[in-house]
This record gives structure tokens, C-alpha cells and sequence, in this order.
């Protein structure tokens, strides 16, 4: 009887201590998503060894169960990640992303070596609306204001297959343009404008490095006429910078899609998943102005936080570098090439009439000479390269009270499209016609 006594609480023991220690380990020590997996199977496995030890059942029979057990736990793992393999259920769309700052964790998505993730041919959704800014600003979305976008068969933007195009516009998600419905896209309004057919090859989260190989693989094979490079100062330059390291951890191509899209690793996302309250960027708060349209109707506007960062020199030049390879490429086709400057919402808005800085925070802040050190470079290294900042027709409309951006957001609205497409197609008039003044 002593015996059985000491076994109980030797049993009891190992039990609280095995507790005591995974919960620590579970609510101090898991850092991401493959840890926690790990985490699970070492206290399945661990579970396990306990019951063989301490079981009222023979090692014999406690051996047979477990694999019983883990045979039938593997057999529907294997059903339901082989649908995976086959590509035929994405477990994003099922269980959401949770996750920022992290591509492949939307549904949609795809790995791709060289530029990293591309979205699924033919993938279409539909979402209520908002805006970046006012997500870090916990403003819920407004379903009201649906986003309905649809992509090809190489994921951009495009209403229909394309096998050829007059223009091809190379750039990120300004061109893309998530917030837009397809009409009033930039390279819509372009190609009403122009006459001639339109090929939007923007891609959300795209630099520079992204961008080339999207003029080589997908650009080109159109068979253009022109191609337009659209550059946002907002993140390209540090795009460009992080590109290299990104491409080192990106890892095998089947992997990186099986992985994201799995049940294991969706299943597991749901345990990061915050149910606290959205906490407010209160920094944000400071960054705003007094938008008066033409109305005199006056709304809130903020900015992004890093919009008057200062480019080095370094930066500018390994920014500019597939620019001036894709200028090459266009040359040696007979292709014209036309760079086009999209600025941050502050150098559009710092100093125009209609628009008052509320807070001493975004007062202090002070535009560089970007646009000018950009163009002066571009000519430097190839002075045949086409080039046009936006930031003055933007300025112009918005000066005049029309709203070019986004109040939450740092995109543009469906007029700052339309402002930017018509800047486009003057610029391209003015270098068909020389003789036209500059704001023909």
C-alpha cells in the first residue's frame, strides 16, 4: 500500500511538473508559428511517454495505442495538407491572415524566386474598405465602400488576358491600385486618353529589383510601344535596399507555397491572433491636416510617418540602377521609356492654401529636393531616359480643392488617377511634339 502511494504521487508529480513546464514554455517562449508547431509535437510525444510510464495499461498495449492513435491523426494531416498539394484549397481564405508585415500570409499569393510573391492567376476579392493609415488608426472598415478587384493570368491588374499592348505601365501598388475601381484606374484613364491599349503591370509591394524582372518576364513579351516606370519615393528606396536579404531568406519555391498555405500553419496563426482591443498609433494622431475642397468643405488628412525621410546619395544610386537597365532593354528594342516620379502625399500638400497644417509635429516637417536630385541622376547615368515628376499636376488639382489622396490612406483617390494619367499623357505628348510649352 506504501508503495502504491508513493507511485500516485511520484505520478501526480511528473504530471504538474510536465504542466508546469509546457505552460511556461507556451505562454513565455513561443516566438512564431514554426516554434509553436514544434512545441505541440514535442508535448504530444512527451504525453505520450508519460501514459506508457505511469498508464494502468502494459507497455505492450500503451505502445499499441499510440500508434493507433498517431496513425489515424497522421492519415487525416496527410488528407488535408495533400488538398494543399494539389492546389485545391488555400487554408488563408478559410481561417484569414493574421500576420503583418508577412506576403505570403494573404490569401491569393503565391512564391515566385525572383520576385518573391505574386498574386494567383484569375484570383478576385471583394473587401470593405480601409485605408492603411486608418487601419493603424483602429477606423474600421466601411462596408459601404467595397473594394472589388480581379487579376489575369499572371496576377496584375488587368481586366482581361493580354497577349500584346501599345503601352506597358511597370510599378507598385499606385498602379495596382487596390483602392480604385478598374475604370478609373490610372492605366484606364491612360488608355482613353492615349487611344490605345493599356497594360497595368503594377504590383502591391513591388521596388525596383521586383519591378525589372516584371518588364522582363511579362513586360516585353507584349511587344510595347512605350513603357512607363512609375517610382514612389515612399518605399522603393528602401525596397531596393531590402531586396537582396529578402531574396537570401526566401527559401524553395514548392515549399514557401505549400507552408503558407497549409492547415498546420493557418491552424497554428490563430493562436497569434490578438483578441485585445486595436491600440491607435497615437504618433499618427500628430501627423494631420485640414483638407478644404471645393466646398470649403474641410476633412482630415494624415500622413504617413517616414514621408519626409532623407535619401543618401548611396540609396538614390542602387535605387535608379534597374531603371537604367530597364532603360537599356527598352533602347535595344526600339521601346520609349519614360520614368515617372509619384510623390508622398506631404509634398503634394505641405504648402498649398487650401490645406492647414493642425499640429506642431507636421509643421516641422520640411520636403527635400527629391524629384530634381532624381531627374539630375537619371540624366547623369543616361540622358536619353524620358522623365516626368507628378507632384506639379497633382499640386495644381489639388490646389483647386479637388482631393488627389486618400484622407486615411497614403494612395490616391480616383481623381488623383486621373490628374496623374493626364500628366502622363502630356509628357508623352510634349516629347512626340517639342514644340508644345511645358503644361500643354
Amino acid at each position: 500500500m506504501r508503495h502504491k502511494g508513493y507511485r500516485g504521487i511520484v505520478v501526480v508529480l511528473t504530471f504538474v511538473t510536465f504542466l508546469a513546464g509546457y505552460g511556461l514554455l507556451f505562454f513565455t517562449g513561443v516566438t512564431n508559428i514554426r516554434h509553436l508547431l514544434d512545441n505541440a509535437l514535442s508535448a504530444y510525444l512527451l504525453a505520450w511517454a508519460l501514459y506508457g510510464m505511469f498508464g494502468q495499461v502494459s507497455l505492450p498495449e500503451a505502445g499499441t495505442r499510440f500508434l493507433l492513435t498517431t496513425g489515424s491523426l497522421l492519415f487525416c494531416w496527410v488528407l488535408a495538407e495533400g488538398a494543399v498539394l494539389i492546389d485545391l484549397v488555400d487554408y488563408r481564405a478559410l481561417f484569414g491572415s493574421y500576420e503583418s508585415g508577412t506576403a505570403l500570409s494573404v490569401a491569393g499569393r503565391r512564391f515566385d524566386k525572383e520576385l518573391l510573391w505574386r498574386h494567383d492567376p484569375h484570383y478576385q476579392y471583394e473587401t470593405p474598405y480601409q485605408g492603411n493609415i486608418g487601419a493603424a488608426l483602429c477606423i474600421p472598415p466601411d462596408p459601404a465602400r467595397t473594394v472589388a478587384v480581379q487579376y489575369d493570368r499572371n496576377g496584375f491588374r488587368n481586366a482581361r488576358d493580354l497577349e500584346s499592348a501599345e503601352i506597358v505601365v511597370i510599378g507598385d501598388s499606385y498602379m495596382e491600385g487596390y483602392f480604385t475601381r478598374d475604370d478609373n484606374l490610372i492605366t484606364t484613364r491612360l488608355s482613353e486618353l492615349r487611344g490605345k491599349s493599356v497594360a497595368n503591370l503594377g504590383h502591391a509591394g513591388y521596388g525596383p529589383q521586383q519591378e525589372l524582372t516584371v518588364l522582363r518576364r511579362f513586360g516585353l513579351p507584349l511587344a510595347p510601344k512605350t513603357v512607363i516606370w512609375a517610382f514612389f519615393e515612399g518605399n522603393d528606396f528602401s525596397d531596393a535596399e531590402k531586396y537582396d536579404e529578402r531574396v537570401l531568406r526566401s527559401g524553395s519555391g514548392w515549399w514557401q507555397d505549400f507552408w503558407f498555405r497549409s492547415l498546420s500553419r493557418n491552424v497554428s496563426a490563430l493562436l497569434f491572433r490578438s483578441d485585445r482591443q486595436c491600440t491607435p498609433d497615437d504618433s499618427l494622431k500628430e501627423l494631420r491636416a485640414d483638407f478644404h475642397d471645393t466646398t470649403h468643405r474641410a476633412t482630415t488628412v494624415f500622413f504617413a510617418s517616414a514621408e519626409v525621410e532623407r535619401i543618401s546619395d548611396q540609396t538614390l544610386r542602387k535605387a535608379v540602377v534597374p531603371l537604367i537597365e530597364a532603360a537599356k532593354l527598352c533602347r535595344e528594342r526600339n521601346i520609349r521609356f519614360l520614368v515617372a516620379f509619384v510623390p508622398e502625399k506631404f509634398r503634394v500638400y505641405h504648402d498649398l492654401d487650401n490645406v492647414s497644417l493642425t499640429t506642431d509635429a507636421i509643421r516641422q516637417w520640411r520636403v527635400s529636393d527629391l524629384p530634381n536630385q532624381m531627374q539630375r541622376l537619371l540624366a547623369e547615368l543616361d540622358p536619353g531616359i524620358e522623365y516626368v515628376d507628378l507632384t506639379p499636376a497633382l499640386k495644381t488639382a489639388s490646389r483647386t480643392g479637388i482631393p488627389t489622396y486618400l484622407p486615411d490612406d497614403t494612395h490616391w483617390t480616383d481623381e488623383g488617377n486621373r490628374v496623374a494619367a493626364e500628366a502622363i499623357h502630356h509628357a508623352l505628348q510634349r516629347s512626340e511634339r517639342p514644340g508644345l510649352p511645358p503644361n500643354t
